[in-house]
């Protein structure tokens, strides 16, 4: 999986309501009576509409960057850009601002980037997570596949519509092609031949692996917003150090244009020293065993919201503030300990992404052979074997079925006969295996899939394998990364005309990282198809680049230990 950009329009959307209540709540402008509340609502829903056209411009660029440096600039130009904007509309609505136009410009420029990198953050999170329980959830319904024998038999599965249509036109080619063997090689017209299997690919093959791909019905369970949220804040140690450090600019720069440095200066030095002091006080209980884990974060985060509010009321001078209402001081210590609750939640979210995720999958993963989620369904099985069919048909088979035509290509170039008669005949060994059986019966002997990987391309590239890696892995995590190879080394020869290809492992205590050097001409970054589709679900990340003269695909793959 490619990393989560820090700009795309579905974050966009996300951070309408943030624009919103930031803009209401915020200390620099004046706002007496509900039309005033209500214009600046207004105000702040203009001022993010009128980025989308530059946030339109930015994604073609950062979409070809593709790294957070880019990112990151333009958000602070979206940010400056929406700063000019919200200038603007004071005119036309007849606000008040309490700021000048330049800070209101460089505080928008240092706010946007905030929220579109901690929405970024969490959204990665829980997606990334999302695909490492479906695949431990889909290695667990193979599990029970072979435990219970509830394998379908393939005719099963063959006798479904799509399949047995394939079938049929795949074997009455076979029969077409034997014909065309038994004819004396002057009479083999190798583009006619050539053209008839291209079209069974487009027309058949690839339709019907798209059909089974996209119509799967995994009864997977879902991990929910509200379970990451708890995990994030109730069940690990909080970074409250890290958040506070880095949310004290942001209240400084929000409150020096409206309150004055002093006022912004004292409500950030109370902000950030009360909320680390609470932290390590209750640590400090919770490590004396005196207070749990969950006991020792619900006091933090309820402790860094009343003891900063009874600084506010009964400690701090009432001139210091810009109100004597005792509500408004209420409202203000709320949205400041909101903004500390949810970057708590970025902060934590990212450190189960990184620090804790294999141990949090592990916990998954017992909970799922412990039978506390629904339990595996024969629909679950079904669906299991549609996955494992739809990345032969778009693999293996297709593969193939390319490989034939490039040397069908070669042959009719060279007029070599025995070359032609050799495609010829390894189109229909593959148009007559009974797919379905073949789809399953490969998980068994993933050893030998690679040796059939480098044969059939065999006249066309140099496919070679480092196959030290393979005895230490079991056979899921096993069967992912052949077909992970697989796709990488038809994609190589396919659209970048490779002639050359090593493919190497990388075995790690939690990751296999695999590496597929090829020669060839330079990559491009076409729309996502069937094979992104497969390098998202099976890798935990993926990366495409350019060394030198030659192309890099790196995968990286979490094991199972």
């Amino acid at each position: 999986m490619k990393r989560t950009p820090w700009l795309s329009w579905r974050l966009y959307f996300l951070t309408i309501p943030i624009d919103v209540i930031v803009l209401l709540l915020s200390g620099d402008h004046a706002s007496t009576q509900s039309n005033d509340f209500l214009n600046w609502a207004i105000l702040s829903l203009l001022a993010h509409t009128s980025i989308a056209p530059f946030t339109l411009i930015a994604l073609f660029f950062t979409s070809k960057i593709n790294n957070w440096k880019s990112d990151l600039f333009a958000l602070f130009t979206l940010g400056a850009i929406r700063g000019v904007a919200i200038n603007v509309g004071f005119g036309i609505l007849d606000l008040e601002p309490k700021v000048s136009s330049t800070y209101k410009v460089i505080n928008s420029a240092i706010s946007l980037p905030l929220w579109f990198v901690g929405i970024a953050i969490f959204v990665e999170s829980r997606r990334q997570y999302q695909r490492e329980f479906e695949a431990i959830f889909l290695r667990s319904v193979r599990n029970e596949q072979k435990s219970a024998n509830k394998n379908l038999d393939s005719t099963v599965i063959g006798n479904r519509d799509p399949i047995k249509h394939l079938q049929s036109v795949a074997s009455d080619l076979a029969k077409e092609i034997e014909e065309v063997i038994n004819q004396s090689t002057p009479q083999i017209n190798y583009a006619k031949q050539t053209r008839k299997i291209q079209d069974l690919i487009n027309k058949e093959l690839r339709p019907t692996s798209a059909q089974l791909w996209n119509s799967l019905t995994l009864s997977k369970p879902k991990l929910s917003i509200s379970v990451l949220i708890r995990i994030s804040l109730l069940e690990q140690k909080l970074k409250v150090t890290s958040a506070s450090l880095f949310f004290s600019p942001y209240i400084f720069i929000g409150l020096n244009g409206s309150q004055g440095w002093k006022f912004a200066f004292v409500a950030t030095l109370v902000a950030s020293f009360l909320n680390i002091v609470i932290f390590y006080i209750c640590e400090l209980l919770h490590k004396k065993a005196i207070l749990s884990r969950k006991t020792t974060n619900v006091a933090i985060l309820s402790l860094s919201y009343f003891l900063p509010l009874c600084a506010i009321l009964f400690i701090l001078p009432d001139d210091l503030f810009w109100t004597d209402s005792v509500a408004t001081k209420i409202v203000y210590q709320l949205f400041l300990t909101a903004c500390h609750v949810l970057l708590l939640l970025g902060f934590n979210l990212y450190k189960l992404l990184g620090q804790q995720r294999f141990t949090l999958l592990q916990n998954f993963e017992q909970l799922i052979q412990a039978k506390e989620f629904s339990p595996i369904s024969r629909d679950d099985l079904t669906a299991a074997r549609d996955i494992d069919l739809a990345r032969y048909l778009h693999g293996e088979l297709q593969a193939g079925l390319i490989a034939t035509n490039l040397l069908l290509e070669r042959a009719s170039t060279t007029g070599d006969a025995d070359l032609a008669q050799h495609a010829l005949r390894s189109a229909v060994d593959l148009l007559n295996q009974d797919h379905a059986l073949v789809s399953q019966t490969r998980i068994t002997s993933p050893q030998s899939r690679l040796e059939k990987i480098s044969s059939g391309w065999r006249g066309i590239a140099d496919v070679k394998f480092a196959l030290d890696w393979i005895d230490a892995l079991d056979a899921s995590t096993l069967n992912d990364a052949i077909a992970l190879i697989d796709e990488g080394v038809a994609n190589a020869i396919r659209h970048a005309q490779s002639t050359t290809i090593s493919v190497d492992g990388i075995l790690t205590a939690e990751f296999l990282d695999i590496e597929i050097v090829s020669d060839g001409t330079k990559m491009t970054n076409n729309a996502a198809g069937l094979g992104t589709k497969l390098f998202d679900e099976l890798a935990t990340s993926w990366n495409h680049s350019r060394n030198g003269e030659s192309n890099l695909l790196k995968f990286k793959i979490r094991i199972k230990n």
